[in-house]
C-alpha cells in the first residue's frame, strides 16, 4: 500500500519539472456511486484529477469503507476497507486540436489500475444436499483482495465554472483472492438457498469466487476546479 501511494504522489507531482505545462487545471471529486455498492462494499471515494497538458491528465482515486449495508447477528470480522486507482486519461478531440475549446464537456479514453481490499461478516443460508427439510443460517468472516485493470470511456461535463459532472463506463480483468474464516457451508454437500440476487451475492463473499474474470464498472462523479 505504502508503494502504491508513492507511486500516485510521483506520478502527480510530474508537474513541478514537466516544461509542457501551462494548463494548471487541478479537479476534486465525489465518486458519488461508490456510497451505494452493494456489489463490493460502500466507500466514501475521492479523487484528484491532474491535468499535464491540454490533451493528458492522471486521475488518482482512494476511498474508505463507511459503513455496511447489512445488520449481522454474529460479528466475527468488523467492517474496514478500501479502495485505490490510479488512472491516465487522453482527450481525444484535444489531442487533435489543442486550441479547440471545451464549452460545454469532453470525451475522454483511460487506462485505470485499480486496487482493493477490505474485511467483514457475511452470511450465508443453505440445507444440507441429503435433507432438505433442513435450513441453516452461517455466519462467517471474509477477507478479500481485488486488482485489476480498466478501459475507461467517459464524459467531462462542465456544469458551471467551478463545478463538473463525469458519467463513465469501464471494462477489464479483475482477479480477486477470498478467504473465508468460521464457515460451515460446504459448497459440495449443501446448496444455497434464496431468490433474485441473493445467492449470488452471497456466493460472492465465498471463496469459491475466487480468481480471475471479467470486470464492468460504471459511475458518476462530481468534482470541483480548483
Amino acid at each position: 500500500m505504502k508503494n502504491f501511494v508513492k507511486i500516485i504522489i510521483l506520478m502527480l507531482s510530474i508537474n513541478s519539472f514537466s516544461q509542457e505545462l501551462k494548463e494548471k487545471d487541478w479537479i476534486l471529486k465525489l465518486n458519488a456511486t461508490q456510497l451505494i455498492d452493494i456489489f463490493s462494499y460502500p466507500t466514501l471515494q475521492i479523487s484528484v484529477e491532474r491535468k499535464i497538458n491540454p490533451y493528458f491528465s492522471i486521475n488518482a482515486e482512494i476511498g474508505y469503507q463507511i459503513y455496511d449495508f447489512y445488520q449481522k447477528d454474529t460479528i466475527f470480522l468488523k467492517p474496514k476497507g478500501f479502495k485505490t486507482n490510479i488512472e491516465g486519461r487522453i482527450y481525444p478531440l484535444k489531442l487533435i486540436n489543442s486550441r479547440i475549446k471545451s464549452n460545454r464537456g469532453e470525451l475522454y479514453v483511460g487506462l485505470q489500475f485499480f486496487y482493493r481490499e477490505n474485511q467483514n461478516t457475511n452470511v450465508v443460508e443453505y440445507f444440507p444436499k441429503n435433507d432438505e427439510t433442513k435450513f441453516f443460517r452461517d455466519y462467517f468472516g471474509t477477507k478479500r483482495t481485488a486488482k485489476g485493470i480498466n478501459l475507461t470511456f467517459g464524459y467531462q461535463i462542465t456544469a458551471s465554472k467551478k463545478i463538473v459532472l463525469e458519467p463513465f463506463i469501464g471494462f477489464g480483468i479483475l482477479n480477486r483472492s477470498i478467504r473465508n474464516s468460521d464457515i460451515q457451508y460446504n459448497k459440495i454437500k449443501d446448496e444455497r438457498v434464496g431468490t433474485g440476487l441473493v445467492p449470488l451475492v452471497q456466493g460472492l463473499n465465498l471463496e469459491e469466487s475466487s480468481g480471475s474474470l471479467f470486470n464492468f464498472c460504471t459511475g458518476f462523479r462530481i468534482g470541483y476546479r480548483l
